[in-house]
């Protein structure tokens, strides 16, 4: 049930940003787009995906389903500390990259 009655962004609505943020750092971090970028703007980018993704992702716990939406936070927070990613998803392709890359 959600806390905002009115509110006309749904769940799937915010599934869906989440996964077109992930998709763009994917693509992003595989093409080397910003390779040419400074360190600083590079750092502005990811610090400013992740901030969407937190607000996607407080807004999910707020407004649908809070244990998921809240799982869904600490997974984010959690990549962003082990690998530098800004979504969950994201920190599991650079770990399976990464584990791939080493076998």
């Amino acid at each position: 049930m959600a806390v905002f009655k009115g509110a006309r962004v749904k769940s799937i609505h915010l599934i869906i940003a989440a996964l077109a943020l992930s998709l763009f750092g994917i693509i992003a971090g595989d093409l080397g787009l910003f390779s040419g970028l400074s360190l600083e703007t590079r750092r502005v980018i990811g610090l400013s995906e992740f901030g969407a993704n937190m607000v996607i992702a407080v807004y999910g716990a707020v407004a649908f389903h809070r244990i998921a939406w809240s799982a869904y936070l600490v997974l984010s927070i959690v990549g962003l500390v082990l690998v530098s990613a800004a979504t969950p998803i994201t920190a599991v392709w650079l770990i399976s990259k990464v584990l791939h890359g080493a076998a």
